[in-house]
């Protein structure tokens, strides 16, 4: 926030009315002790002004009461059967994810691990029977494997746009 800094004139204009304000208070406390009949007047007018202001809002306060006790019967009337509602469908939603869970997803995945894990085991048996009759291929090296890099194939570059050196000798030569 930006501070302001107050004129000289508008510090005399503040000057004055608190010079003003002042002397209005002591000259109206002046004449209220001077003239007790004014008062006297005064008083019991403000007595009355005040008590229809306590009355004012009194009725104001009742009104305001009568609002809440209102608000409260529409909270427990129209509110409190949408929030069992609410519950009721949270509570089926619940069920249902937990039958979904115990009796779909996981029997698929455990007949998908048992499947994944025989068709690795057969893979393996057949690797290691085929692998035996192949040439060049260790008995522990499962059929599909690479070749190890010194086993007579083509080392290639990982690149495919690349073409290999020893595949450009041989398709030059």
């Amino acid at each position: 926030m930006i501070s302001q800094q107050l004129t000289k004139q508008q510090k005399i204009a503040i000057g004055v009315a608190v010079f003003l304000f002042s002397v209005l208070m002591v000259l109206t406390l002046w004449y209220l002790f001077t003239h007790p009949l004014f008062t006297n007047s005064l008083r019991d007018v403000s007595i009355i002004f005040l008590a229809i202001t306590v009355i004012v809002l009194d009725v104001v306060l009742i009104f305001l009461m009568f609002q809440v006790i209102r608000l409260l019967e529409f909270l427990i009337v129209e509110l409190k059967p949408v929030l069992d509602s609410v519950q009721e469908t949270t509570s089926t939603v619940r069920g249902t994810a937990t039958f979904v869970s115990d009796g779909v997803t996981s029997p698929m995945i455990d007949a998908s691990s048992k499947a994944a894990g025989v068709k690795g085991s057969v893979s393996f048996v057949v690797g290691s029977v085929l692998g035996g009759f192949s040439k060049g291929r260790s008995r522990t090296q499962p059929a599909g494997a690479p070749e190890p890099a010194g086993a007579g194939s083509t080392q290639t570059t990982g690149n495919p746009s690349q073409p290999n050196s020893t595949q450009e000798t041989a398709s030059n030569g």
